[in-house]
């Protein structure tokens, strides 16, 4: 991965990844330093993943407050009215996904943008659950597939069409199956329900396989194409 660098041209997009296993005791001594009292106190509520939250919250104070120039702890996080967590009075935008043991954040000056982390779990129900959520199109498509081909399909999807939602700001409460995705080896094209107010040439999708279990999605809205640059978080400098 490059080296960590704050610069961030309009052209990019850059991802932060973080390897939860290798975050140490002195990175969640640093955490309890610069997250916030409602941080803190939303940490406490957990019963499970509670070492992921405060990493994913290292995660994203450590990095936006590089970009802004300020002290972590200082760092200033509103929400909109549907939940979708911003920097004000700042053109950087970004967002923060977590699963198994990995975390990323996405940061650029594009507003409409999302990122989704997702590990599979070839044990649920996948048929069942895209019956319900995916496109007609999709669920034929994931018919035709068994076993780890099927589970591939399944979280490719899923991973762009929460990355998609996530960059609205609606998350997919608003309907998964009105976002319908395919590909090849270059391209990743979108089908968007008109009822979301989207044009599909307005969008770009990328897609990752951090490793054979873990898939990573990336989805902005731009008029022109924009490069995802990939840093490791854990070359960031120690806070004092």
């Amino acid at each position: 991965m490059p080296d960590a660098s704050a610069s961030l041209a309009e052209q990019e997009i850059h991802l932060w990844l973080l390897d939860l296993d290798q975050f140490t005791d002195a990175h969640q001594r640093e955490a309890a330093k610069i997250m916030s009292a409602s941080e803190h106190a939303r940490a406490q509520k957990f019963m499970r993943g509670k070492e992921s939250y405060i990493a994913s919250r290292w995660l994203q104070r450590k990095v936006l407050a590089r970009y802004l120039d300020v002290a972590p702890q200082e760092l200033e996080l509103l929400r909109s009215d549907k939940g979708k967590p911003y920097l004000p009075h700042s053109d950087m935008h970004f967002s923060l996904s977590h699963s198994g043991h990995w975390a990323v954040l996405a940061v650029g000056k594009v507003e409409l943008l999302g990122v989704d982390l997702e590990s599979i779990r070839s044990a649920r129900n996948l048929s069942g659950i895209a019956q319900h959520y995916y496109h007609p199109d999709e669920q034929a498509q994931m018919q035709s597939l068994q076993g780890s081909a099927q589970a591939d399909y399944f979280y490719r999807l899923w991973t762009l069409k929460e990355a998609f939602f996530k960059a609205l700001g609606t998350g997919i409460s608003a309907g998964l199956e009105k976002v319908a995705f395919g590909w090849d080896a270059d391209n990743i094209s979108a089908t968007i329900d008109g009822q979301l107010g989207c044009l599909s040439d307005q969008w770009q999708f990328h897609q990752w396989a951090l490793s054979p279990q873990d898939y990573c999605a990336l989805a902005h809205k731009s008029g022109q194409p924009l490069a995802a640059k990939w840093l490791d978080a854990l070359t960031l400098p120690a806070f004092p």
